[in-house]
């Protein structure tokens, strides 16, 4: 849906996350409700408490017209293994 002086996010590909992000970004991501996303870039990774992974990703909002968005999606794995989604947030273009 276009909005008067946004940009509209014609195209934009996904991307292939490494095995264990993947599984991260999959069990975070799996049991939200009114939106979908897409991982379209891997950032990085973080050693703290367990792991922090960055991902760019397209948000699809599913519970109005359809509305995509660029998202930073922040991820943590803890050491026993348990996936947190600890931030989602919309990338300003």
């Amino acid at each position: 849906m276009a909005v008067l002086g946004g940009w509209d996010i014609d195209e934009m590909k996904g991307c292939n996350l490494p095995q264990k992000v993947q599984s991260a970004f999959t069990a975070v991501t799996g049991g939200l409700v009114g939106a979908e996303y897409q991982p379209v870039l891997y950032v990085g990774s973080q050693i703290v408490n367990g792991t922090n992974y960055c991902i760019l990703a397209l948000q699809t909002l599913t519970t109005q017209e359809e509305m995509k968005r660029l998202v930073k999606m922040e991820i943590n794995v803890s050491p026993d293994g348990v996936c947190t989604l600890l931030s989602v947030r919309r990338i300003s273009i």
